[in-house]
């Protein structure tokens, strides 16, 4: 996957703080251990001078060195065990003092054995999600906020269901969706009228997915196409691989498919994006007020066969956006 010379400079960034703050907080840690244990200051000073004699050690080249260095090295350990047993004895964790990395693989450094670590990758995806989900400005929702009251308990001839408890087996799916969420996570089609809840619940989920570390990207179709159109013709500026992204996150969360605007090549990008992600057992939830039988109206057999994969989940209710409007 490409990534745009943005995208690198956030990380970089990134890393850098990384470092910057886990050597702010090493030094904290050491000062106040000295200043608390100061038996633990000598012992660290004397392990400091080590490195000096053991110089001298080896420059001198004498018949013993060998022996010297033995004992410098078992001295060494002494005094990191007596470290050690001074800080279990006074509440502390052997580890406490020892310096600690957001990754442990790379060191903070972004590279592992001349390569790029995976906290780089995922930085640069991250950067990437956030980037392609700004153009939305919807803030995340929560389950926590998602009200039941509004759809009706009633039954409902026509749907043959309740509303209330319709939607309610919905609202548990995805808080179980979210709570167990991989990258090989089944894909989920909501089909619904407007306002009964297909983005807030989207957006829930994506919520709980992000924090748990995977990267996410969320729009709606239009602006997504759009912004893979003006990479693919040459009309954007920026040096993001869009359709890249779209591809290879590790939730893609389309809203509104069936808003954007009637063309072969924003139907070949769906088809794309559905198949590609199929493929590679990456996780799609799609957001509509297409019913099925619109879909296959406006798509190609192709990429219907496709959606067909996804668990669909029929969403039910009034227009909630109205119902609060005349409250």
């Amino acid at each position: 996957m490409k990534f745009g010379s943005k995208a690198y400079e956030y990380a970089l960034m990134e890393l850098s703080r990384r470092r910057g703050r886990s050597k702010y907080e090493y030094e904290k840690r050491i000062a106040d251990i000295e200043d608390r244990i100061p038996e633990i200051a000598r012992l660290r000073s004397e392990l400091a001078s080590t490195s000096i004699k053991l110089s001298k050690v080896i420059l001198a080249r004498n018949s013993n060195t060998r022996e010297l260095i033995e004992q410098m090295a078992d001295e060494n350990l002494a005094m990191q065990e007596n470290i050690n047993n001074l800080l279990i004895e006074n509440g502390y964790s052997p580890d406490y003092i020892k310096y600690q990395y957001h990754c442990d693989l790379c060191e903070d450094s972004g590279y592992h054995n001349g390569v790029r670590c995976s906290c780089f990758n995922t930085l640069l995806k991250n950067f990437s999600s956030k980037e392609l989900s700004g153009a939305s400005h919807i803030k995340l929702s929560s389950f926590e906020t998602f009200n039941l009251g509004y759809y009706s308990d009633s039954f409902n001839e026509d749907l043959g269901i309740v509303p209330r408890k319709k939607m309610e087996e919905i609202l548990h799916y995805c808080e179980k969706y979210a709570d167990e969420f991989s990258t090989e996570s089944k894909s989920i089609c909501m089909s619904g009228q407007t306002g009964v809840g297909k983005t807030h619940l989207s957006l829930s989920i994506a919520k709980v997915v992000i924090s748990k570390g995977f990267n996410v990207i969320y729009g709606s179709s239009q602006d997504l196409l759009r912004d893979v159109e003006r990479e693919h013709f040459g009309k954007s500026n920026d040096d993001k691989d869009a359709l890249g992204s779209l591809l290879g996150c590790d939730l893609l969360i389309m809203d509104d498919l069936g808003t954007e605007f009637e063309s072969s090549f924003y139907n070949s990008v769906i088809y794309n994006i559905i198949n590609s992600r199929l493929n590679r057992g990456l996780p799609t939830i799609i957001s509509t007020n297409l019913s099925l039988s619109e879909l296959e109206s406006r798509y190609s057999d192709r990429v219907v066969s496709r959606l067909m994969v996804y668990d669909f989940l029929r969403f039910v209710g009034s227009d909630i956006r109205q119902i609060k409007r005349f409250k």
